[in-house]
């Protein structure tokens, strides 16, 4: 077992790595798929590119193609992956960080973030059995190619729908589809429903609705597994879905891939069903 503190940078978790040796900052992003570094660290660490490349989609369905390149090491804290494959990949706006760190380094080694002490920890057989001993496990749907991991939980949204919801770290509030609007009885032409019309970084342009609940959104199965009143975007997406920081945050997660599961722990002095946060800058 190894312990790795992180810290915030806006709604994102940053943890310390090492790249060949070479120290770095990585965004720990269970949404990301694919681990990546910028083209400035790849070149720090004389990172090659092997030629072949990947392509995944976002959220609202534009594929992106990203080149691959190979590293001698990738090391947090005592677990060391020798030459993992990584895309390289420059994303704007973020100071200071150095690429992402993707649920596909964590494949074999299950993952806890403990959110109220700020770290990270890699569990190993004993810790792992003491943790989903005294926590609440969760089925999830694990979506994986020999680069990238995707996870999907359950969750029963206002007690109106069952969804399955990408597990994104890298999101902040809930995001829905747009088309679950009404089913949820939700009107995105309300007068207390705010909207936002723009354009992404790869040209994408997209109308995006902002709302708050008055209900709950649980992990199906597990009621206290919840968040009361949350806030939420809806946009045309290709899943039901994504839940991110301002959920997970209230509990202590652990990502437990080899048995496709999650578990979660409450963590002390936050209600069972936890209160909506409201929405940070985007």
């Amino acid at each position: 077992m190894s312990t790795v503190p992180f810290q915030y940078v806006h709604h994102l978790v940053t943890v310390p790595v090492l790249v060949e040796g070479t120290e770095a900052t990585l965004v720990l992003d269970s949404g990301i798929g694919l681990t990546l570094i910028s083209s400035s660290l790849a070149a720090a660490v004389g990172c090659e590119l092997t030629g072949a490349t990947y392509s995944g989609r976002r959220m609202s369905g534009q594929q992106v193609t990203i080149p691959l390149g190979s590293v001698g090491s990738l090391t947090v804290g005592d677990h060391r992956d020798e030459s993992p494959v990584v895309g390289v990949f420059d994303i704007a706006g973020l100071d200071g960080v150095d690429g992402f760190l993707a649920l596909d380094y964590f494949r074999l080694a299950p993952l806890t973030v403990d959110y109220q002490a700020r770290v990270i920890v890699l569990e190993d057989a004993d810790s792992m059995a003491a943790r989903a001993g005294a926590a609440i496990a969760v089925d999830v749907r694990v979506e994986q190619d020999a680069h990238s991991i995707a996870v999907f939980l359950p969750l029963d949204v206002l007690g109106r729908a069952s969804l399955w919801v990408e597990v994104d770290m890298g999101s902040d509030s809930l995001i829905l589809n747009a088309a679950l609007a009404d089913e949820l009885g939700i009107n995105l032409n309300d007068a207390t429903t705010r909207r936002v019309d723009g354009r992404d970084e790869t040209g994408h342009e997209y109308s995006r609705y902002f709302t708050q609940f008055q209900g709950v959104v649980n992990v199906t199965g597990a009621s206290s597994i919840g968040q009361r009143d949350p806030e939420v975007m809806f946009q045309d997406i290709i899943y039901d879905g994504l839940v991110g920081d301002a959920f997970l945050r209230n509990f202590t997660v652990t990502y437990d891939l080899p048995n496709a599961r999650m578990v979660f722990a409450q963590q002390e002095g936050l209600p069972t069903v936890a209160r909506g946060m409201r929405f940070s800058k985007r």
